[in-house]
């Protein structure tokens, strides 16, 4: 039986608490400095013109460009105009759901509640899925801004301020980008468009509602417990609820830990420039080289990988929020004291919701993404096959890999993950784990010898091939691909082996008849040879 059949979950040591850790993810890249080196400028711009004309809210606007800053123009774009349109349905339908909850929490709360839920469903089933988190979270959050609000009029006046600082973030990140960021291969290519607004399995899968209401219920029970003991200060615990909560325990933990750490790294920096230099700040320049060189840290760890970047967010945001405190130097420190605990509260509420109501465990995700990758990988090693057009079998190829490898990749994430799901398990559970992460390794392996097999030399090598030769190989191919398969089913038999030893004799015989031995020939014996340890 195969590993990806076998249950449970395992904990482990953290993967980040290790120098070597720290040590890759923290390492240069040219495009980790340049990425850094934008957000510090669009940090420091941000910081003179809303000093300058007295925008409000600069600490939103300087962490707009954190957030909406990506390795790729591309991306960046797509945030930034995700990100506008969230923004503006957002506040539009929260200034609209006010004419009906403003005075009222009877219906503010069950409101709130109803808007959170559904942008958080849409989340997990919505193609575009970051424009339903977005408006979902911008109308809940405003909502929840009601009863600290004296006036309709100061809600309408706050409301569109928000919008013009989150919006003149989005277009100055986004600007800067376009022109300093360097382009990445396949930059100028064509995404290819989504066929249907909603993932296939988006009405049938409970896992979705279940997801919903988890978050729901954790930023609800926050919001009503601040609001209950008169300490609206915390409200971070509601952001918080929202945006680590993720499609598995393990991711959700991994985020909530980032969450924390940054807040704490961000929070000690806020709580040192409070302290010993706000009292000695009396123009902008200085105030623009504190927030350069805190910029900078954040910078630099939120260009860094998936398993770090959101911690160099937290930095940034904990340290504008803690230190933009008006158009003055403020050494108030009820700001940093506020934020930590409210995350903390956040964190425990979330992780304790996530763990013990409908747990989605990261070995499941893990499984169900290493599944497919080997599917994926059992038509590319099928590729190419005799009396069908190069042409033909080159597009489905290079339409193939991509995806193939961007699965493997979301395995190896979860295998990182998993450490973060908070299971006790037995020792035979702790062995499921060891096979699937040898599973995923092999299967790598052999993927990366497929792939060579799309090369243009590897095209040119096919066909000067015999054609008995050609159907040699495709044979054994089609064997190794019958054997992956029966992997990803989680059912591998003996006759599997040999019919792979069968079909690697009738192959080995054919290249006596074949031109000398090249580099194609090369990559499919490796291909043989590496599924051999697929079980």
């Amino acid at each position: 039986m195969s590993a990806i059949s076998a249950s449970a979950v395992e904990p482990a040591i953290l993967p980040f608490a290790s120098f070597a850790w720290f040590r890759r993810e923290l390492a240069p890249t040219r495009l980790r400095k340049t990425r850094t080196a934008i957000m510090v400028g669009g940090t420091v711009l941000c910081v003179i013109i809303s000093m300058a004309i007295q925008v409000p809210e600069l600490d939103l606007s300087a962490y707009m460009v954190f957030f909406v800053s990506k390795e790729s123009k591309r991306l960046t774009v797509l945030t930034g105009i995700l990100g506008f349109i969230g923004a503006t349905v957002g506040i539009a339908g929260s200034i609209l759901l006010y004419k009906l909850t403003y005075g009222y929490p009877e219906l503010r709360i069950p409101g709130m509640a109803i808007v959170l839920f559904l942008g958080m469903w849409l989340s997990r089933v919505f193609v575009i899925g970051p424009l339903g988190f977005l408006i979902g979270f911008v109308v809940t959050y405003t909502q929840s801004l009601g009863e600290q609000i004296p006036s309709p009029e100061l809600i309408v006046r706050g409301a569109l301020w928000a919008w013009v600082a989150l919006v003149y973030g989005f277009v100055l990140t986004v600007v800067l980008n376009l022109l300093f960021l360097p382009d990445t291969p396949n930059e100028s290519s064509p995404e290819p468009k989504p066929k249907k607004l909603f993932v296939p399995d988006a009405f049938t899968n409970p896992a979705h509602v279940h997801f919903a209401l988890k978050v729901t219920f954790a930023a609800m029970f926050c919001y009503i417990v601040y609001m209950g003991i008169a300490w609206t200060g915390i409200h971070t615990a509601l952001i918080t609820c929202t945006f680590i909560a993720l499609e598995s325990t393990g991711a959700t933990l991994h985020k909530g830990v980032l969450r924390m750490g940054g807040c704490i790294i961000g929070g000690a920096l806020a709580l040192f420039t409070i302290v010993f230099l706000m009292p000695h700040m009396v123009t902008i320049a200085s105030l623009v080289v504190v927030v350069a060189c805190a910029s900078a840290i954040a910078g630099w760890v939120a260009a860094g990988s998936e398993m770090i970047t959101y911690s160099g967010l937290q930095i940034a945001f904990a340290f504008f929020y803690s230190v933009f405190q008006g158009y003055a130097p403020d050494t108030d420190l009820d700001n940093v004291r506020n934020r930590v605990v409210g995350i903390l509260f956040g964190l425990i509420v979330t992780g304790l919701v996530f763990r013990y109501i409908w747990p989605e465990h990261t070995i499941d995700r893990l499984r169900d993404a290493l599944r497919t990758a080997l599917r994926q990988l059992t038509r590319l090693v099928e590729i190419p096959r005799p009396k069908v057009s190069v042409e033909k079998e080159k597009t489905e190829a290079d339409a193939l890999i991509p995806e193939t490898s961007k699965n493997f990749a979301q395995a190896r994430r979860y295998v990182e993950l998993t450490q973060f799901d908070l299971e006790e398990s037995p020792d035979s559970d702790r062995t499921a784990l060891r096979n699937l992460e040898n599973t995923l390794s092999h299967a790598e392996d052999v993927f990366l010898a497929a792939t060579s097999l799309a090369g243009d030399q590897a095209w040119n090598e096919w066909q000067t091939l015999p054609a008995a030769a050609q159907i040699a190989e495709s044979e054994l191919r089609n064997v190794v691909a019958k054997r992956i398969d029966r992997v990803a089913a989680g059912d591998v038999g003996n006759n599997t082996n040999a019919d792979l030893s069968r079909a690697l004799n009738e192959w080995n015989e054919s290249l006596h008849q074949s031109p000398a031995e090249n580099n194609r020939s090369a990559a499919v014996f490796q291909i043989a040879s590496g599924v051999q340890h697929l079980e």
